[in-house]
């Protein structure tokens, strides 16, 4: 009956039944990059399955537009957000988070406040960049060079460090 008539479900009218949108703000520091372009698609189609719509927001490590993003999303209504942060301006892009009062989970890279931080899901950069390292030194490997990474970011300097140690001993 519902087909015959022309019935289109309207999600506004949900939302505001539920107050819950089921959208989920996917805020990614760089989408050009290969490796961020297959987590977000990834990591999309797992939401997906979980019965949640994704918005994808590329903020081209671009704090002052990370930040405009953030609030776009909350003002549309997200029930989460999963950002990868882009780099500088920290306290701006905290300050816009905590205004919005959104569930929030960091991806890659950290965001430090006072009071604790968002939940983080990344890779443990220091004992992935040891075992690397100890792999090519029982592969015989003498002559060992770090490349990648931006210089001082601290991810880089938790590979680096996971490296040199392994170096060190």
């Amino acid at each position: 009956a519902m087909a015959e008539i022309g019935y289109v479900y309207n999600r506004s009218a949900a939302t505001l039944r539920s107050s819950s949108s089921d959208l989920i703000g996917l805020v990614i520091n760089d989408l050009r990059n290969p490796f961020f372009t297959e987590f977000a698609a990834l990591f999309q189609m797992e939401l997906a399955q979980a019965g949640f719509a994704t918005v994808l927001a590329n903020t081209d490590e671009n704090p002052k537009l990370q930040g405009q993003m953030i609030s776009s999303l909350v003002e549309h209504g997200v029930s989460g957000i999963i950002i990868s942060p882009a780099y500088g301006d920290e306290a701006a892009t905290l300050a816009v988070l905590d205004a919005a009062n959104t569930p929030t989970l960091q991806v890659f890279r950290t965001l430090k406040r006072d009071g604790g931080t968002f939940p983080l899901l990344a890779p443990d950069y220091l004992t992935g960049a040891r075992l690397a390292a100890e792999h090519l030194l029982e592969q015989g490997c003498r002559k060992i060079a770090f490349l990648g990474g931006l210089e001082g970011r601290p991810v880089t300097r938790e590979r680096m460090a996971g490296y040199l140690s392994v170096l060190e001993e």
